[in-house]
């Protein structure tokens, strides 16, 4: 499998693929996912995140390679 460089997908583009409810969850798919070759971002949810309380991030990846990290993360 070939590694796909980031800048290739604008972030524009990029979908919601799986949602933790703190970092180290939210760090912990996307390492599963960069180890598969699928370039990913982790968004926090807000100021929420900040505070702690009622945290939530986001991991997003290029809409055309949302349904492969679906599976990935579904394996």
């Amino acid at each position: 499998m070939t590694m796909t460089k980031p800048e290739e997908y604008p972030v524009s583009d990029y979908v919601t693929v799986e949602r933790a409810d703190n970092e180290v969850m939210a760090e912990l798919i996307k390492q599963r996912l960069e180890q598969s070759g699928i370039p990913c971002i982790v968004e926090s949810g807000g100021m929420a995140a900040v505070a702690g309380a009622g945290a939530s991030y986001a991991v997003t990846v290029s809409a055309q390679r949302a349904d492969e990290a679906r599976q990935i993360l579904g394996e």
